[in-house]
This record gives structure tokens, sequence and C-alpha cells, in this order.
């Protein structure tokens, strides 16, 4: 079961798009999805890329591409 509901429908292009238009900071953003602030930090800047199950997860609840999240994109 998923930490959250899908938050919007709206596809975003990047974790950072995501977090903004939802006025929210690292912080929250990253409770929101259930991960610590350092690795949504990292994700957010694409120093790491998300794997498994969790990629799709985030996908989900933020509508950023799988693509984008584990950097094929």
């Amino acid at each position: 079961m998923s930490v959250l509901k899908r938050v919007s429908t709206r596809s975003y292009p990047d974790l950072k798009t995501w977090r903004e238009a939802h006025e929210l900071s690292q912080r929250e953003a990253a409770e929101r999805l259930a991960i610590s602030q350092k690795a949504y930090s990292r994700f957010e800047r694409r120093e790491r890329f998300v794997k498994g199950e969790l990629a799709k997860r985030l996908m989900a609840e933020t509508g950023v591409s799988l693509e984008v999240l584990v950097g094929v994109a």
C-alpha cells in the first residue's frame, strides 16, 4: 500500500518542479514521500537515482517519469 495517494494527475519533468508546484520544502517533500531529506535531496539534484519499487512508488506519487527517476532521461 502506498504511503501517499497520488497528489496530482499532472506530470512533472523532475522532482524539483513537483516540489515547487506543491510549495514544499525538501524536508516536507521527503516526509510526504516517506524517505529521508538527505535521500530526497540527492534524488532531486540527480546525484543518485531511485531504484526498484521506490522508483515506481515515487513515479505514482509525484507524476515524475520513471525514466527521470532512474536516470535514463
